[in-house]
């Protein structure tokens, strides 16, 4: 089974703030093979570029790797677009793009994020 993790649950792993997790979020962090959107990368390096993010957003993908075996995918770009297009529920772009990629593998999402809870069947904390 595969898992994607949203932004903030890959930082929030890479911490080691596994207490943060909910119960469903930690029995697929211990059971699924677990991937990141490039997307995540992309909204570290906005975060690290406000100030909001103290460690390189390269390092939290290698660390996540190294650590967990965590895999990057590696989806074509217009695929997770065109999926990403019918989302109209929210005008952020990252949550649009890390939502389309984990349906695109009909996988879940783990994220704390509330509106990713009301409108992706597939968001899990």
């Amino acid at each position: 089974m595969k898992a994607f993790l949203d932004t903030h649950a890959a930082v929030a792993l890479e911490e080691g703030a596994l207490e943060v997790f909910g119960p469903a979020s930690t029995d697929l962090l211990e059971r699924a093979a677990l991937f990141l959107s490039p997307v995540v990368s992309l909204e570290l390096a906005f975060l690290a570029e406000i100030g909001r993010l103290t460690v390189e957003p390269d390092e939290v993908a290698a660390g996540l790797h190294s650590k967990l075996g965590v895999t990057l995918s590696e989806d074509p770009i217009a695929a997770v677009i065109r999926e990403a297009m019918g989302l109209t529920w929210t005008r952020d772009p990252f949550d649009r793009l890390l939502v389309a990629t984990a349906r695109l593998h009909r996988a879940p999402l783990i994220t704390r994020d509330r509106n990713l809870h009301e409108h992706f069947p597939g968001a899990v904390w």
